[in-house]
């Protein structure tokens, strides 16, 4: 994790994936880099991710991360400050950019002719509890491939038997293709334990795919 010495506000979280998410509120810009530790080296990651909360990205910030394959852009992001140099790397690198549709990453992507993928869209937590104080975490995540149908990725962690020691599992169910139409926030929740509906009920992100996504069906002949 590294910390914006120009902004409180912005914080990088490296994750084990090669994907950096930057969180905070409104404004990221080209001074944000200059973080702590000083070990942060832009050019190292694969994924840049603009997390919820962010507004506007400037000129000259994008440009400094050298070796992005992939661009994750939040609902949120209203402006992205373009050079002629940020759309040539983008489109030269063949760069993915993922966001959700209607938004600031499908225009990106179609005025550049860069492929899109809408983000994975997160479902939420469930806890299991035993009588004999036994306790297991399960994240769920709607996630979305260019090579393959749409899954729900189950992170499930489990504590060991001694403190510090955990255990747990990583497990995948996969969805059919068209598993949203027809499909509103209620419907959704049938591939969902109970324990989930709540939360379901109340994500707007998810809604607003589920919406989007069949009014963008072609109609029936």
């Amino acid at each position: 994790m590294y910390f914006s010495d120009h902004n409180d506000n912005i914080t990088f979280i490296n994750e084990w994936n090669d994907n950096l998410r930057v969180e905070g509120k409104g404004t990221v810009c080209a001074e944000d880099l200059n973080a702590r530790p000083g070990s942060f080296k832009p050019d190292e990651y694969s994924s840049l991710e603009f997390d919820k909360g962010i507004t506007k990205v400037t000129k000259g910030f994008i440009e400094a991360f050298t070796s992005i394959e992939c661009l994750i852009i939040a609902f949120s992001v209203k402006s992205i400050e373009r050079t002629p140099e940020l759309d040539k790397y983008l489109v030269t690198n063949k760069v993915l950019i993922r966001g959700e549709y209607n938004s600031l990453a499908e225009r990106l992507a179609k005025e550049l002719g860069l492929q899109f993928l809408h983000c994975d869209i997160p479902l939420g937590w469930t806890r299991f509890e035993s009588g004999g104080g036994y306790t297991e975490s399960t994240k769920r995540t709607l996630c979305f491939r260019l090579d393959g149908p749409p899954y729900i990725y189950k992170e499930i962690f489990t504590p060991g038997i001694s403190a510090g020691n955990n255990g747990g599992a990583d497990l995948r169910e996969d969805l059919p293709e068209d598993f949203y139409v027809g499909c509103d926030l209620e419907g959704f929740t049938y591939h969902m334990p109970v324990k989930c509906e709540e939360a379901i009920m109340k994500n707007k992100q998810l809604g607003r795919f589920l919406r989007i996504s069949n009014q963008r069906l072609k109609p029936r002949k």
